[in-house]
């Protein structure tokens, strides 16, 4: 039977509601730990721990949003979406509870709470898969979530402005953590149990709105010929001779393994229209997860993502420090830093569409430069010009993290996404270590050689980009010939 329009509505709200539920729970709880600055400066008023124990503490927060993503993976592999992203839900609400209750001078209960807020980013690694129920706009989609991944940063500078109105540290992160009670129990309701976000009955009904997309779109005033047969509609009354067909590609058809699908695919041959190639699989699908994880697009990936992170981390645990030796004493720069990192979210659906459009290799070049281009600027001593160096990181450091999931996706699949995505956050999580001695030798030593070092680092991945960008031009060329091919030898 064709599908009604309440059909088609109940599918879009179902989407729209998975996707705000996973937008909001990234929002609050992926990246929350990378708003430190201002945590950073509630504790210090609170006095202490010295500035090298408290880079621990953010040295062992970020670790675990990186490193806590590999187990993540792993556990929504074999457990599911809903199970993983509820256990890491609660992780979150524990690690609020330490922050909240332990005194400014604890250092392991501060070490502690960060490392379970950090695992937060556990559940938006699972439920990044919603974009799949977008495959007409993936990468903008996925680039949308890792701008919420920025907005995170914002809870540390909303808690302590809570704190400073009157209701004290305590009191500002028990309200944080009464919010993830709420998103835990949406979690549990919305959230699938399995891998994928959709189910049966509506991959088969995406295939009938493929097939009745199909039948709508015939066009008699178009010039060029059948190419794959005559549709036959009942309703008709003469043959359709020299008509010409129109297809827009089957988006809705998605796969039931959350790749981005195909539609109707033409079964019953007598009925079947003029078909436009459909999008093809993403190039490295058909590899086993031992193939993807070593082939040399996967280890190249990885190589670049842990070379940017590891600088990147580095800037959210100095700059506070950094800014304060360039005369920002009252801590204004500071937030401005946090505020600045949640606006760059705003710019994220512009990394997808870069993406979607020029492919993800000539994305990733830019957000290359954007990152290495921030550490230079770190070596001015003007405040006024770092409010540009944070600008150029905080869109950097965004498309870094987008393009990540969304090369991923793109090129890989969603089959094995979990252990892909969660084995690079776990070789980034054990690099980016580095962290906190190149903070302690900033401290010591020099800090304008740590900066510059960050920045050559960090340009020595352009290479790589522009080889993937090569080959995704190639195999667009080579995909456009096949077409053509096609085209010929129907006519």
């Amino acid at each position: 039977p064709r599908p009604t329009v309440m059909d088609q509505k109940a599918r879009d709200t179902r989407r729209n509601r998975l996707y705000g539920l996973a937008f909001t729970l990234t929002c609050f709880v992926a990246g929350t730990v990378y708003g430190w600055p201002a945590l950073r400066r509630d504790l210090i008023k609170e006095g202490g721990l010295t500035e090298k124990q408290l880079g621990a503490v953010f040295t062992c927060g970020a670790w675990s949003v990186q490193g806590g993503r590999f187990a993540a993976g792993l556990i929504r592999d074999a457990l599911g979406t809903k199970r993983t992203a509820c256990g890491c839900l609660l992780c979150v609400l524990l690690g609020a509870v330490l922050v909240a209750t332990v005194a400014s001078d604890n250092f392991a209960g501060l070490a502690l709470g960060m490392l379970f807020l950090g695992l937060g980013s556990g559940a938006q690694l699972c439920i990044q898969p919603v974009t799949g129920l977008f495959p007409e706009n993936a990468s903008t989609a996925m680039a949308t979530l890792s701008g919420a991944f920025q907005i995170s940063g914002l809870v540390f500078l909303v808690c302590s402005g809570i704190a400073r109105a009157g209701a004290d540290r305590l009191g500002a992160y028990l309200a944080f953590a009464a919010c993830v009670c709420v998103l835990l129990a949406l979690s549990w309701v919305y959230l699938p149990y399995g891998f994928k976000f959709t189910n049966d009955d509506e991959d088969k009904r995406g295939k009938d709105e493929s097939k009745a997309a199909s039948e709508r779109t015939v066009d008699r005033d178009e010039e060029a010929g059948v190419t794959r047969g005559v549709t036959e509609d009942r309703d008709e009354e003469a043959h359709v001779s020299d008509a010409a067909v129109v297809l827009k590609e089957a988006a809705s058809g998605e796969a039931s393994d959350g790749k981005e699908g195909e539609g109707d695919d033409g079964k019953d041959a007598s009925s079947a229209v003029a078909v436009a190639p459909h999008k093809p699989p993403p190039p490295l699908s058909h590899l086993t997860r031992r193939g993807q994880l070593l082939s040399d697009e996967y280890i190249a990936l990885l190589v670049w993502f842990s070379v940017c992170v590891t600088p990147a981390q580095y800037y959210v645990l100095s700059i506070g420090w950094q800014l304060e030796r360039k005369g920002d004493d009252a801590g204004d720069y500071t937030r401005a830093f946090v505020v600045l990192y949640a606006a760059s979210a705003a710019l994220a659906p512009i990394g997808g569409a870069v993406a979607d459009k020029h492919g993800v290799g000539f994305a990733q070049g830019l957000a290359t430069a954007l990152t290495g281009s921030s550490f230079v600027v770190l070596l001015s001593d003007s405040l006024p010009a770092q409010i540009a160096g944070m600008t150029l990181y905080s869109v950097g450091r965004l498309f870094v993290f987008a393009l990540f999931f969304s090369n991923i996706g793109r090129r890989f699949g969603f089959a094995h996404y979990g252990t892909l995505v969660g084995f690079g956050m776990l070789t980034s999580a054990v690099l980016s270590m580095l962290q906190y001695p190149m903070f302690t030798l900033a401290i010591d030593e020099s800090v304008d050689w740590v900066n510059a070092s960050c920045a050559v680092a960090i340009a020595g991945c352009l290479p790589y980009t522009s080889w993937l960008s090569r080959r995704e031009r190639g195999e667009k060329r080579g995909l456009a010939g096949k077409t053509a091919n096609e085209e010929a030898q129907r006519f």
